[in-house]
């Protein structure tokens, strides 16, 4: 049995026309599943570089080394803020002393002020549970959104034995009944949650 193309064989081209054949056998919608503002958070880029690359006929700019690096920190700063809903004081000085630098410097460097230097960078991408570590600031905008494609591609091979068909192996449900729609794995992880979620309330309140 012959092994899946990995991200490093496949070009991107090969990734998205594997995504559409796969989004297409589905029937899911090719928006969702490529939400644009989603890639952005998970990888860095901008939703600009995102549409881009997505766009086959158009390509991002070329960039510095020095300022992309200081680009994706910012963002990835940005994005975990803004879902956590904490204090930027706050993950600054936790950043410091992770770094062991001082609070005003570890602003410089999440605002992408300031160039961190490659211990500094390895401390970042540990910070934020980067598990690409720091490529994930400097690989090329293809290879970066190649690696979060093939991620999905996964995700959509698994649809078979998908969030919802585990969450109802676990309660003994029979039948699931979506009115035809088709949710992506993400779509389904959520409503998952949810639905285990309410479950443990019902179960706290027969309590």
């Amino acid at each position: 049995m012959s092994e899946p193309p990995s991200p490093l064989r496949e070009t991107l081209s090969d990734t998205l026309a594997r995504l559409d054949e796969r989004i297409a056998e589905a029937r899911l919608d090719r928006a969702e599943v490529l939400d644009v503002q989603g890639l952005s958070a998970r990888t860095a880029l901008t939703e600009g570089e995102i549409q881009a690359l997505l766009t086959e006929s158009a390509q991002p700019a070329a960039d510095d080394i020095e300022d992309r690096i200081r680009r994706r920190v910012r963002t990835l700063h940005e994005t975990r803020l803004a879902a956590s809903g904490r204090k930027r004081s706050e993950v600054c000085k936790e950043v410091a002393d992770a770094l062991s630098i001082s609070p005003e410097w570890a602003r410089q460097l999440l605002l992408g002020k300031k160039m961190p230097n490659v211990p500094d960078l390895t401390a970042l991408a540990a910070f934020f549970g980067v598990e690409q570590g720091t490529g994930f600031f400097t690989d090329p905008a293809p290879i970066v959104l190649n690696r979060e494609l093939h991620r999905l591609l996964a995700e959509l091979g698994g649809a078979e034995d998908g969030p919802l068909v585990r969450f109802a192996t676990r309660h003994g449900v029979v039948t699931l009944a979506l009115r035809g729609r088709r949710l992506t794995p993400r779509k389904q992880e959520a409503l998952a949650v949810m639905l285990e979620g309410l479950l443990s309330g019902g179960e706290e309140t027969d309590r």
